[in-house]
């Protein structure tokens, strides 16, 4: 059995932080980043064909059906999904695990680490292409024109984040919990994300994507008669950044206990 050597406190957050950018690293290499770029792109094509109809829409609505509903309801789940369930996989598959595990690292800092990086990855991938489907949406238009679209801009991307936070720290613990992530993470985007968040119901109310959108008609705000919420019955803005902090902090602390008392299948000298 290989026992690692406890390092010195002062190392530990140079390690992490070696580790840190190394799943960046690995992130931005994968094939996964590709496929995701270009998913992201078809709503600013979306965009620019409805501009171009013979009876274009509003810019308004044109930004409700690009950017919160295809980018919201589908890409960022999506793309938090293809990115946290790979975080430990991918290294379980390609038989890398056994090299951080033997790291003399407390196994949560590991876990923690390639959490950190997968949100700044896919926060920032998030951030680019709503940017550029803004400039789809709202290209010629006085709102662009004038400055007065970059605050918005700048609000919508900071939900998109609050959503990526919540749902890598689902998706990173549930790749803990089953090794057919992708199959009930896709079932959980759409039965609950799609359908229950829809229905006024009390379960509605545990999905990422209703505080995402009671914040949004309360930041931004959006037009009602599109999202069909009644801001008199649904939850605060505090309530709702603190449901998903909570909720994140939560399943995070469970991923972090799961990783370092379960016992992976290690490539050794002697097994290769």
């Amino acid at each position: 059995m290989i026992q690692a050597v406890a390092l010195p406190q002062r190392m530990v957050f140079s390690s992490v932080w070696t580790l840190f950018w190394l799943t960046v690293r690995q992130h931005c290499r994968a094939r996964r980043l590709l496929v995701l770029g270009f998913l992201f792109l078809l709503p600013s094509v979306v965009a620019i064909l409805a501009r171009n109809a013979i009876h274009p829409p509003r810019p308004r609505e044109i930004e409700f059906v690009t950017i919160f509903t295809l980018i919201s309801n589908a890409l960022v789940p999506l793309t938090a999904l293809l990115y946290a369930s790979g975080m430990i996989q991918d290294e379980v598959e390609e038989q890398t695990l056994t090299y951080l595990l033997i790291r003399p690292l407390p196994r949560w800092t590991i876990y923690v680490a390639k959490l950190l990086a997968t949100l700044m990855v896919t926060t920032l991938l998030t951030g680019l292409f709503t940017g550029v489907t803004y400039a789809a949406v709202y290209w010629g238009t006085p709102e662009l024109e004038g400055g007065t679209i970059a605050l918005r801009i700048l609000k919508t991307c900071c939900l998109l984040a609050l959503a990526l936070v919540a749902y890598c720290s689902f998706f990173g613990c549930l790749s803990l919990v089953t090794q057919r992530t992708l199959v009930a993470g896709v079932s959980y985007i759409i039965i609950f994300e799609g359908v229950l968040a829809n229905i006024d119901f009390i379960v509605r109310r545990a999905t990422v994507m209703y505080s995402f959108r009671v914040l949004a008609e309360r930041w931004l705000p959006l037009d009602s008669r599109l999202t069909r919420l009644d801001l008199s019955v649904a939850p605060g803005t505090g309530q709702c950044v603190g449901t998903l902090l909570t909720a994140s902090l939560v399943l995070t602390g469970i991923a972090a206990l799961l990783f370092t008392t379960r016992e992976f299948r290690l490539k050794t000298p002697e097994a290769s």
